[in-house]
């Protein structure tokens, strides 16, 4: 049953009950029949119009009643973009703003779970395209030394080296998916301790050092020696190093040189890669950090990795308070940098 119905039910019969005991009464006290009528009258007169004020005061809670029924039957059909009017009592106003509030955090929440669906299916998408050439590469150079067709030792060795070489690709590629599905699931805790920046740097050169050699490059370090302990994870940002000299490797001509610097610049820890390849046109520098997203479109092994590594290093560094971006002027040379409180943001976070 409909709440007017109800309303109009229960008005009637609380009309009726006055009127009978009203009538009662004036029998009882013995008074003509002309003034009982006159009084059931005037009685019944302002029962109606009781039951026309009560009607006009409730209609406003059964518009909005009626309002919100309908937006909810919209959402039930996957339209979460609705909104009722907060107009009426205050009670129907604090339940249609409670409403309004339920369907945006509902919209915003159905929109997260569409781009967490987007996302695997790129992810499915990127991460199939980028195993297949080494598995492919390794199948290729296996199967040739399983069937002994390679007599020669050089050849050999070349052909192990290179499935060593594929095999640390895809080790590296698993490993980039797993980190970023944690960060994206907001699955990596803040748990920092006060690091010098100086050995980060060292260990990550390190790293490049066969490459770096094999390319002819050379590496101008400048550090600032005032630069205190900065509270931060190391093994994360050690990550994010590595991805910014890395991609810079990437795309450096051979024999050219690379600076890197760890500077203090007020009451932040500086530190950026500066090399001397095409650089990034202008158009591409604000997308750069999206994940997948490559300035060369081709995914050719010259192009980079997955397209994963900018992505995380700009989720480790959001993680740390910091911000990270790029400066080029899209004809030579790039510089990616990134930036962190020296001060723990832990407090900040609480």
């Amino acid at each position: 049953m409909k709440i007017r119905t109800l309303l109009i039910l229960a008005n009637t019969i609380s009309l009726v009950v006055i009127l009978v005991f009203l009538t009662i009464s004036y029998i009882q006290m013995f008074i003509s029949t002309d003034i009982i009528i006159l009084l059931s009258i005037i009685t019944m007169g302002a029962g109606l119009l009781s039951f026309a004020v009560n009607l006009m005061i409730t209609s406003p809670l059964l518009i909005s009643v009626k309002q919100m029924s309908k937006e909810a039957e919209r959402m039930a059909r996957g339209d979460f973009d609705v909104k009722v009017t907060e107009t009426g009592p205050q009670e129907i106003k604090e339940l249609a703003a409670n409403f309004n509030h339920m369907s945006t955090r509902i919209e915003g929440m159905f929109e997260e779970l569409k781009e967490s669906e987007k996302f695997k299916s790129e992810l499915i998408a990127n991460v199939s395209h980028d195993l297949r050439t080494p598995l492919s590469s390794i199948h290729s150079f296996v199967a040739a030394l399983n069937d002994d067709i390679i007599e020669d030792r050089e050849t050999r060795k070349r052909y192990y080296e290179t499935i060593l070489s594929e095999t640390e690709k895809l080790s590296v590629l698993i490993e980039e998916v797993l980190e970023f599905s944690q960060l994206e699931n907001r699955k990596l805790s803040w748990n920092p301790e006060r690091t010098l920046i100086d050995k980060l740097l060292i260990e990550t050169i390190q790293q490049f050092e066969r490459v770096l050699q094999e390319k002819g490059m050379e590496v101008k370090v400048e550090y600032d020696e005032n630069l205190p302990q900065v509270p931060l994870m190391p093994i994360q940002i050690k990550r994010v190093m590595t991805n910014l000299i890395q991609n810079a490797l990437s795309f450096s001509p051979d024999h050219t040189s690379m600076d890197i610097r760890a500077v203090k610049k007020g009451e932040q820890m500086v530190f950026s890669v500066t090399d001397q390849g095409k650089g990034i046109p202008l158009q591409e520098q604000a997308s750069i950090f999206e994940r997948f997203y490559r300035v060369e479109k081709s995914r050719n092994k010259a192009g980079g990795g997955s397209g994963l590594g900018l992505s995380i290093s700009r989720e480790i560094i959001q993680l740390h308070g910091g911000e990270i971006g790029v400066e080029s002027d899209g004809k030579s040379g790039s510089t990616f940098w990134f930036q962190l409180p020296l001060e723990n943001i832990e407090e900040e976070r609480k």
